[in-house]
């Protein structure tokens, strides 16, 4: 088979810690390569024409690789046509930038006098700008941005001012046909987002009921759900639910929209259609807890090899990204085919992310990798390890994050660098150990007796792993968070502030929830869901 030549060109020499430049510029762009990168630069004396010449090569432009190199080889400052201008010389410079420059975040900075003049200056040329600055101007801008149906104004005016005035100007009653253009307007769902996770501007938010649910979809209607919950209009969340539940795509999504529908209306027929979900996430889950329904079908593959016998190094960044491309091109027989060389013990994650390609993506499949740091460790333990490291990495050794997380259980390297050499004291410790599955648990199951020191719940430990135990502790000593009240625990957990965090926190919990019964535990999520709002049951930090 074709493919099956891949290896003869992909072994490659294992390394561990800084590539040099000769020999990183051969890689393909990838965020390994981006990784390897910002090593360079950060640990090695690169010339300026080399930072720029890496700088055209950087597979993510967001990332810390850029600004790394900037150190190094600093861009050129612009110098476009209004350069130089500013509050003092606005008046007098170009009609072309005063026209360019006053944004409404720009403008508020500017005195009145200044806005008017401005104002008169492009009344001819620029006379929608012109009518703006006036506004500015006005006592509510708000309101006649509203008025005038400028949704895009009102949004940036709402951005640029501080909370007082947040509070003052807009906690009024808005029309409902603008707030149908408002919604549909780009930029309204982050604010809507926003306002719901920090439950703010409450008459502000009262408005948003008055959007037409039929016009409204997926993540848009489910946050138009929830702000409509956290203001008691359980009626009109039931409306933005079934609409997020119609136009959702993925099955998790959906069954989260119908769960939130079962738990308004209690209705049991609500629970039946989620146990029957094809997708296992903590909603079916928890169905399943309540309604007899057919258990989910999981594919523990088990293979009696234990290391993997291709010339490629499997824990190698740059093959983890060959592999990861060559997959999109695969129809499901060559991916079927191609799997069975990797169904050995350390490379087991290959195997499963090979097969589920080769099924459509609709198996769930559950690896549980044998590994001398997870012998002799409570099933629990286990459990949580297998359940962070399915949604860190799917098990693949080589996987490097956007935020350049590292291998298996996705260490970042200041933590690795800090447990490796401060901690277990390991001698010639690399943060490229990380890409070694055996390292990586190690220092998993080391962090987790950190982090049981003060959480004791598996849902706080995810948050934890994931957005550190500082954000856990802020988030769950909140008055307003994770205690007895309507729709807890479930509404706390669709209110975790960072959007990542939120989801990984619920993924975890699924995955630990079938860990621990593959191990033979009969631990149930409503159980476990129900003690979240029980301090001394889950966290050190709540009384």
């Amino acid at each position: 088979m074709r493919l099956l030549t891949l290896y003869s060109l992909s072994a490659v020499v294992i390394w561990a810690g800084v590539i040099e430049y000769d020999e990183i510029i051969t890689k393909q762009n990838s965020l390994s390569k981006d990784y390897y990168i910002n090593r360079l630069a950060n640990e090695r004396k690169l010339s300026i024409e080399q930072a720029q010449n890496l700088q055209n090569q950087i597979f993510r432009k967001a990332g810390v690789v850029s600004k790394s190199l900037n150190k190094i080889a600093p861009p050129k400052p612009s110098t476009g046509k209004c350069q130089g201008v500013n509050a003092s010389n606005i008046t007098i410079s170009s009609i072309e930038c005063q026209n360019a420059l006053t944004t409404i975040s720009y403008s508020l900075k500017l005195s009145s006098q200044v806005r008017a003049k401005i104002a008169e200056n492009l009344e001819v040329l620029h006379p929608q700008k012109a009518r703006i600055l006036k506004i500015l101007n006005e006592s509510n801008p708000a309101q006649i941005f509203a008025k005038n149906m400028q949704t895009e104004q009102f949004l940036a005016y709402f951005r640029a001012i501080n909370a007082q005035k947040q509070a003052k100007q807009f906690s009024i009653d808005f029309d409902e046909t603008f707030l149908n253009k408002l919604y549909q307007t780009n930029g309204f769902n982050a604010v809507l987002t926003e306002l719901v996770l920090e439950r703010k501007l409450d008459n502000f938010r009262e408005n948003f009921i008055k959007i037409s649910p039929n016009i409204t979809e997926k993540n848009g209607a489910f946050f138009l759900a929830l702000n409509a919950i956290t203001l008691n209009k359980d009626e009109k969340a039931t409306q933005f639910f079934a609409r997020a539940e119609q136009t959702y795509e993925a099955q998790s999504q959906r069954d989260n929209a119908i769960f939130w529908l079962y738990l308004i209306k209690k209705d049991k027929n609500l629970l039946i259609k989620l146990a029957n979900s094809t997708d296992i996430n903590i909603y079916s889950l928890f169905a399943k807890d309540y309604v007899k329904s057919n258990p989910f079908d999981v594919y523990v593959p088990r293979p009696k090899k234990l290391k993997f016998e291709g010339s490629a190094n499997i824990n190698d960044p740059f093959f983890w990204e060959k592999m990861n491309n060559l997959v999109k091109n695969m129809s499901a027989d060559e991916a079927r085919e191609f799997a069975k060389q990797f169904y050995a013990n350390d490379s087991i994650g290959y195997y499963a992310f090979f097969m589920q390609k080769a099924n459509g993506w609709s198996r769930h499949y559950y690896v549980m990798p044998q590994s001398p740091e997870l012998e002799n460790i409570q099933d629990s333990r286990k459990a949580l390890i297998y359940a962070l490291a399915r949604q860190e990495s799917r098990f693949i050794p080589g996987v490097v994050s956007t935020s350049y997380a590292l291998g298996t259980m996705q260490f970042m390297p200041f933590l690795a660098n800090a447990i490796g050499k401060k901690e277990l004291k390991i001698a010639n410790f690399d943060q490229d150990d990380m890409f070694k599955a055996d390292v990586a648990y190690k220092f998993a199951n080391h962090h987790l007796d950190y982090l049981e020191k003060f959480l004791y719940h598996p849902l706080f430990i995810a948050y934890a792993y994931n957005g550190g135990i500082g954000f856990t502790k802020r988030l769950i000593t909140r008055d307003d968070m994770f205690r007895d009240g309507k729709f807890e625990p479930f509404l706390s957990m669709e209110l975790v502030p960072v959007r990542e965090t939120r989801l990984y926190g619920k993924k975890v919990l699924a995955n630990y929830i079938v860990y621990n019964s593959l191990m033979g535990s009969n631990i149930k999520i409503s159980t476990l869901l129900q003690t979240l709002t029980q301090p001394a049951l889950t966290d050190k930090f709540r009384k």
